[in-house]
């Protein structure tokens, strides 16, 4: 079948794109410049730069996101990509007769989790201009269905994380144990967290994009496991065989409590969950992050 990434030069984009090649037709999509076969630029906060592009396809999996980190001091803009972004996709889905969207949503939208396994069901109430627009998001990707036919599935992820990403935490981590710099850690370093090996997600993405699997329905992308930044640190410098430099400095205001994901939706659905140990996956992440730096 024939798949659109939209954000195919991201973190994820790169990773889905090697993954689902060997089965599918991919078709990819970014604000980048590239020579990629089957690529086309695309501005997604302008209609007709969109609508071009999203056409003839079964399926369009959209990655194009404005960050968490970019929206504390750029909510416009965060909403210009996130929410008029998905807007202009949705649009172009549906004057094109494209019948399905894969979205990447995150389990920020959240905000204060009122239990440790946290399910699809949690009340939201986020806590970033990024969360509201992820809340937003798949509010209109359920009335599209409901108004247009429109089908789709959302991945709320959790902490993804592996090769190709050059930005985030364990990359952070990775560059400053490297260099000897200094490590900040916020209050003690027991914030837990649910972290998701990138190549866990694929079979996920295929089975939605190809078939019927999670259709119109939210999933929590986790492990339903927690580690703290403390044991991902210390599992980094293991790997590496450095000592790493920690500070440590009072707990953030507004840091929201530990919780991880609830993935019984997940496993009912798809028959699995993410699997890949955070010691085995950080190891791979390393492998990467050494030959790619």
């Amino acid at each position: 079948m024939k798949i659109l990434i939209m954000g195919s030069e991201g973190f994820v984009g790169k990773n889905l794109v090697k993954g689902l090649s060997e089965k599918h037709d991919i078709y990819t999509s970014d604000q980048l410049d590239s020579t990629d076969q089957n690529y086309s630029k695309c501005d997604i906060t302008n209609y007709d730069s969109v609508e071009k592009i999203v056409r003839d396809v079964d399926a369009v999996i959209h990655l194009t996101a404005h960050s968490l980190v970019s929206s504390l001091d750029g909510s416009i803009t965060n909403a210009r990509v996130n929410i008029m972004g998905l807007l202009n996709l949705l649009e172009s889905c549906r004057k094109n007769s494209v019948p399905k969207v894969i979205f990447t949503s995150a389990s920020s939208l959240v905000g204060e989790p009122k239990s440790f396994h946290v399910n699809e069901d949690h009340t939201p109430k986020p806590k970033t201009a990024y969360g509201i627009t992820k809340l937003t998001s798949e509010h209109y990707l359920r009335l599209y269905h409901e108004l247009y036919g429109i089908d789709y599935t959302v991945f709320r992820f959790f902490n993804i994380y592996g090769p190709f990403q050059k930005n985030g935490l364990i990359p952070s981590i990775f560059n400053k144990i490297q260099n000897n710099d200094s490590i900040t850690i916020f209050g003690k370093g027991d914030q837990v967290r649910d972290y998701v090996y990138i190549e866990d997600i694929l079979p996920f993405f295929e089975q939605a994009a190809s078939s019927e699997i999670g259709k119109n329905k939210v999933f929590n992308m986790g492990t339903g496991k927690g580690s703290t930044i403390l044991e991902i640190v210390k599992n980094m410098s293991e790997i590496l065989k450095i000592e790493p430099k920690i500070e440590y400095q009072p707990v953030r205001p507004g840091e929201i409590g530990n919780f991880v994901a609830d993935t019984t939706l997940l496993h009912e659905t798809f028959g699995k969950t993410p699997s890949t140990d955070v010691k085995i996956g950080l190891s791979k992440t390393v492998d990467w992050l050494k030959n790619n730096s």
